[in-house]
């Protein structure tokens, strides 16, 4: 539930009103009490009875709701501190710890891991055609189909524009096995993609080129292995739309830079 702010002049008046009012019962009741009491004992039960009677309405009406919305608002900056502000998937920040994560893993257990990165073919078109409008439901409907996708251990991010991001983690401990669990789970992302995004009375349909570079147990600096992923996605757009590369070691003589 979303409370509206409460300036600090609201959180005097209110107190206020709820003191002033509280205060106002109280000295009637006491008046129309029917046995005297000493002035010592009418004020001890004054302020007594104050604290009982307006404790419980400042705390619902006034902190309560203060405090609601201060954890509200300290949720909201943990979220844009830790995701991607258009998709809500986590961004560069989280992504990069939790390979550094699956890297020593990688090199612990000696099993594999894969990034798959992944660039909406053609995507400025939706843009220029539809609107920006219509290019921000597109990512965002990409975005929620990669998470549908994975498992819970691996991790998706937005890595800026129209590109994405995906590790997996937990391959196989034999490289050849872990290369085919990474090119069809690649695969398979690429086919949902391909399905149409419905906006408004509109179907607007996208390939993807993907390009995947397999993680083993060797010590990898962290950047480099995502240029890697970057060079065999460039080769697979190279290829034309909807393909799914493979990083070799040759593919960096043969790199050019993109236009």
């Amino acid at each position: 539930m979303k409370y509206p702010g409460i300036t600090t002049q609201q959180v005097m008046f209110r107190i206020a009103v709820v003191i002033a009012v509280a205060e106002f019962f109280i000295m009637l009741g006491l008046e129309t009490y029917p046995y005297p009491f000493s002035h010592t004992t009418g004020a001890v039960l004054d302020v007594i009875l104050l604290v009982l009677i307006s404790s419980p309405v400042i705390y619902f009406w006034i902190i309560n709701p203060f405090k609601r919305e201060r954890d509200e608002a300290i949720s909201e900056l943990a979220d844009m501190a830790y995701s991607d502000p258009l998709t809500g998937l986590p961004n560069r920040r989280v992504f990069l710890k939790s390979m550094e994560k699956t890297l020593a893993e990688c090199a612990r257990h000696h099993i594999h891991a894969a990034l798959i990165l992944i660039d909406l073919d053609e995507f400025k078109n939706v843009n220029d055609t539809y609107g920006h409008d219509a290019g921000d439901a597109v990512l965002i409907e990409v975005g929620q189909r990669l998470q549908k996708g994975m498992r819970k251990e691996d991790v998706v991010s937005r890595v800026g524009g129209d590109e994405f991001i995906i590790l997996i983690k937990q391959l196989n401990d034999d490289s050849d096995k872990a290369a085919k669990e990474a090119m069809a789970f690649a695969e398979k992302i690429k086919l949902s993609l391909a399905a149409p995004i419905k906006y408004t009375h509109k179907r607007i349909q996208l390939d993807s080129s993907l390009g995947i570079n397999l993680l083993g147990s060797e010590t990898y600096k962290i950047e480099a292995e995502i240029r890697k992923a970057d060079v065999a996605m460039y080769h697979a757009k190279r290829m034309g739309k909807g393909h799914v590369v493979m990083y070799e070691a040759s593919m960096v003589g043969r790199e050019t830079s993109r236009n």
